[in-house]
């Protein structure tokens, strides 16, 4: 029990103080796990339509790793009750406060024109195909099979995209996930459900 309130009050605060640092050491790591995978999977197939995650997800990675270690000043400081330890997380704390203001506005004014890229891009790699076949647009078949291989994704709405007779009322076997390797088109049954365009929008649409 506490010998005073005074003295109830403040423990309680350092346990309330470092539950928050853990927190905020948690969130810095899953910060840089989510910058990490944008960069591996969103370049992979974003990268060759010519959209680039790469400067968001390095602000992720930063503000994760900042995070985290303000978590662990936070926790060393309250558990020690060192105050050059407080106060730098006082600073750092400040510090991650501006960046992720300057991340947000950032993401509110580009939002708009990045799903704008994204949509237009596709749509155009995926409709040259479907309009004009394999054969004649050879560059824009693998940008199409690399985005429904990585996505999980079949056409640019789904499936029934797919009117090419080149295909045979078939899909292309990038839509399917257990196509053979030398596999060319897949059947409608057998493909990914989900569009293109939104599976891939959905890296961008999210604040």
């Amino acid at each position: 029990m506490c010998d005073t309130v005074k003295g109830c009050i403040q423990g309680f605060a350092k346990v309330i103080l470092i539950l928050i640092n853990v927190i905020a050491l948690l969130a810095g790591i899953a910060l840089v796990g989510l910058g990490s995978y944008t960069i591996a999977k969103g370049a992979s197939f974003l990268g060759d339509i010519g959209v680039n995650l790469t400067p968001a997800a390095v602000c992720l990675i930063v503000l994760g790793c900042l995070l985290f270690f303000v978590g662990c000043f936070g926790c060393f400081g309250a558990i020690t009750g060192k105050h050059n330890l407080l106060n730098i997380y006082l600073i750092l704390l400040g510090i991650i406060v501006i960046l992720e203001i300057a991340v947000f506005i950032y993401g509110l004014v580009n939002k708009a024109k990045v799903k704008g890229v994204v949509e237009t891009s596709i749509k155009r790699a995926f409709d040259n195909v479907n309009v004009n076949g394999t054969a004649k647009s050879v560059a824009d078949y693998k940008i199409v099979n690399v985005i429904q291989d990585h996505a999980t994704c079949c056409g640019v709405t789904g499936p029934k995209y797919w009117t090419n007779k080149e295909f045979a009322g078939k899909v292309p076997a990038s839509c399917c996930k257990d196509a053979k390797d030398d596999a060319k088109t897949c059947a409608v049954k057998d493909a990914y459900q989900d569009g293109c365009l939104s599976k891939t929008q959905g890296l961008v649409a999210k604040p």
